[in-house]
């Protein structure tokens, strides 16, 4: 069983891990439309990526913080060198995309694919399929940590 972790500005956790931001936008791992969830294995790196995507700086930026725990049968992990050329371009390709496609959204397999951070190489980001069989066993796992607000303004 691994904990991972998520920021977000919602203070709702069902839509937190509902994955409809991808129904609006394309990530690294996953096409326009697919719906898909992005955690860290920390706080901290759950932070940065939030903020780098989204502009934000750290001044301003009140957040919820949330954990969910996956049992480590359900995650698929991939060192760099099983990834496609260019996994951390920027911006991203669709070489990412649809790597996820074949290893996470088409198959039978994963509920989730680890993959390295771009940020942080060293650290990892968990994708999830919340179409996955296993996915609503999951969510009752999901715990708010609360609300951390900027103490700079």
């Amino acid at each position: 069983m691994s904990i991972w972790y998520r920021a977000h500005t919602n203070p709702n956790p069902q839509y937190v891990f509902s994955g409809d931001g991808g129904l609006y936008t394309s990530g690294r791992w996953n096409h326009l439309g697919k719906k898909v969830i992005y955690c860290s294995d920390s706080i901290a790196l759950a932070t940065m990526e939030w903020l780098s995507h989204n502009g934000l700086t750290v001044s301003g930026f009140n957040y919820y913080r949330y954990s969910i725990e996956i049992p480590d049968r359900l995650i698929k992990r991939f060192s760099i060198s099983e990834l496609p050329a260019h996994w951390n371009a920027t911006p991203s390709t669709n070489g990412t995309r649809d790597f996820a496609n074949i290893n996470l959204f088409f198959t039978d397999g994963p509920l989730a694919i680890c993959v390295p951070s771009v940020l942080v190489p060293e650290e990892k980001n968990l994708i999830i399929n919340p179409f996955h069989s296993e996915f609503q066993s999951v969510i009752a796992s999901i715990i708010s940590l609360g609300k951390l607000d900027s103490p700079i303004r």
